[in-house]
């Protein structure tokens, strides 16, 4: 079977890549992110280009493709539910199907990569191996051109994992959802209201709403990434029974939400946003007074929704991070030479994956902005993922009212560490911040 020319094959690409963007407004539809769009997109824009541009790919026998189905499901699901069981949720058949879908679509990017630039200098890597064969009768010349030619192979490599990698690590921001358990007695037992938050970028958000008629203070509780509402679930009857009002909701793609995407707090801050409108139009006497409880992903939303919302008037931070390229950096610290900058290729293409600027958030900045608001911080002595120095650069820059706490535990981890502890700081600092007003 004859290759078509390189003409017929960029002719072809670009005849399949304008039929995929036609197709776009259709397909966003039923998204709710540009990113997510795309991702639905790719298996039969890049399937298309295989067949038809790379006539070897139409010789692999259908059971190769089966069989590969077949070893992967089992996989994903068993990866997936070690996750719910860690985030104490479940996990629903379409999101198997989900994260199946998304590796094929990155396996199709990876082969079309190979059959292209990861053939570059090719024919420049056998004439140098043919030369090597011959080094008796090269001349000085010959034999320096047959020697880089071995650079080749070393140097497609390190092109492939300079862009490739990143961009799939960037896509990774378009998750999975761990929904929340589908029995909780607790529920009915406290008379917990669950309630629909619709955000202004059109994402249902679901959230447990619950009232103490005689409080004029709401507590909004924001979990981290990978997490659902469900976790926090016991914050609601602690807060419950010292007279304050409680809401804890999933961000959009977490727990029960809409959506597939997370940003680690950018867009998220949007939905804390939207929960104060919601209090504040349907539970106006019960929510004079707001205050928030963040962890991990859910501070910095928090503290970036506060900055610019003055109805929030006190937070409690846990395990929050400095800014995005600081995390960054940190975690790219021993990659020798290039550690930062794949940092910053790493930001990069998570924000392309967004749609937004990561380099935004920046919780370092935001909690300068909260004038004299106040603010407890809280951090695990063990955490590796988000060191505890984090919390005294944020101790640093707040001018408000500032306390801090350093307890046991890893990442967002201390409220099961020691939950006694952790109860009672958090219910002392609430309750100072009603005895200042």
């Amino acid at each position: 079977m004859r290759c078509p020319s390189p003409s017929r094959r960029a002719t072809t690409c670009l005849a399949v890549l304008a039929v995929s963007a036609a197709a776009f407004p259709v397909v966003s539809r039923w998204t709710h992110h540009p990113g997510e769009t795309i991702i639905l997109l790719m298996p039969p824009t890049l399937g298309t280009i295989l067949w038809s541009c790379f006539p070897r790919v139409r010789k692999i026998p259908r059971w190769k493709y089966l069989l590969y189905i077949a070893v992967i499901v089992p996989v994903v699901y068993a990866a997936m539910a070690f996750a719910a069981h860690m985030a104490r949720g479940r996990i629903v058949a379409v999101e198997v199907v989900w994260v199946v879908y998304f590796i094929i679509a990155w396996r199709m990017a990876l082969a079309i990569w190979t059959r292209t630039v990861g053939r570059v200098g090719e024919s420049y890597r056998r004439w140098g191996r043919l030369l090597r064969r011959r080094s008796a009768a090269q001349d000085g010349r010959r034999r320096h051109f047959a020697q880089a030619a071995r650079l080749i192979v070393p140097a497609r490599t390190c092109l492939t994992l300079l862009v490739f990698v990143p961009l799939l690590a960037g896509s990774f921001i378009h998750r999975f959802r761990i929904a929340n358990p589908a029995e909780l007695p607790e529920l009915s037992l406290w008379q917990v209201q669950d309630v629909t938050i619709h955000t202004p970028d059109g994402i249902d958000l679901s959230a447990w709403f619950m009232p103490d008629p005689h409080s004029d203070t709401t507590v909004i509780i924001a979990h981290g990434l990978g997490a659902n509402k469900a976790n926090f679930l016991d914050f609601l009857r602690v807060f419950h029974r010292q007279g304050y009002n409680a809401l804890i909701f999933d961000f959009r793609g977490h727990g029960d939400s809409q959506g597939h995407t997370s940003t680690f707090g950018l867009l998220e801050r949007r939905d804390i946003l939207a929960v104060v409108d919601w209090l504040k139009e349907h539970r106006p006497k019960q929510s004079r007074h707001v205050l928030g409880l963040g962890s991990s992903m859910g501070a910095a939303a928090l503290l970036g929704a506060a900055a610019n919302d003055p109805r929030i008037e006190a937070l409690v931070l846990d395990s929050c991070f400095v800014s995005a390229p600081t995390f960054l950096h940190h975690h790219f610290r021993y990659v020798p030479l290039a550690g930062r900058g794949l940092a910053d290729l790493m930001l990069l293409s998570a924000s392309l994956h967004a749609g937004c600027w990561l380099r935004d958030l920046d919780p370092g900045r935001d909690i300068a902005r909260l004038g004299l608001r106040p603010v407890l911080l809280i951090h695990g002595r063990d955490d590796t993922l988000i060191p505890p120095d984090n919390m005294d650069q944020l101790h640093r820059r707040a001018n408000g009212p500032k306390d801090r706490w350093l307890g046991p535990g890893p990442h967002s981890n201390i409220v099961t560490s020691d939950f006694p502890a952790y109860r009672r700081r958090v219910i002392a600092f609430f309750d100072g911040v009603k005895r200042s007003r």
